[in-house]
């Protein structure tokens, strides 16, 4: 029975790691076909919105990469160097994610910057917000049955899996 739900989890981590990977490379090229054929002019805030969302999907891929090996070896504890990039990758995050609105700001101030948005390209930065709180913070997508049922039982959003375990190599680190 462990070792069949064991399974049904590495198949889950290996499919999710698969189509993250794909979407690193996929959704770039829906994006430049989509603003090629309506012949968009500033396509400098998509471009860098879907940068922010790339670079997030791929932390998300190699975030995959320990988890399916721990899983495979009965394992809960990742390496050092880990836990030291991804609390790395969240300050690198926030920062990428603090330079979209000081280029609105800028194109506002001086004709030097050339950043004008749109609609459009404010929801592919909102979507980059929320993959990243997704990732490092609370866990909003809910895919499977497990999620729902915890989201209705305590009517909240449970943390991240990142943030839990980053939580916990702290107080591993604590402890003497």
């Amino acid at each position: 029975m462990i070792k069949m739900r064991r399974q049904k989890i590495i198949h889950r981590l290996l499919v999710l790691r698969n189509l993250e990977f794909f979407n690193i490379f996929w959704l770039p090229i829906c994006l430049y076909v989509a603003l090629t054929s309506r012949n968009v002019l500033h396509w400098q805030p998509y471009a860098y919105g879907m940068f922010l969302i790339c670079a997030i999907l791929a932390q998300g891929v190699f975030l995959l990469a320990p988890k399916i090996s721990n899983h495979l070896q009965s394992s809960n504890d990742f390496p050092r160097l880990f836990y030291a990039l991804f609390s790395f990758f969240t300050w690198a995050d926030v920062v990428l994610l603090s330079i979209y609105p000081i280029l609105i700001f800028c194109n506002q101030i001086t004709p030097l910057v050339n950043f004008q948005v749109s609609i459009w390209s404010n929801l592919l930065f909102l979507f980059a917000i929320l993959e990243y709180t997704n990732y490092y913070h609370y866990q909003l997508s809910h895919d499977n049955l497990n999620d729902l049922r915890y989201l209705i039982k305590y009517r909240k959003i449970r943390r991240s899996p990142l943030f839990m375990d980053m939580l916990r190599n702290q107080k591993r680190d604590l402890q003497p």
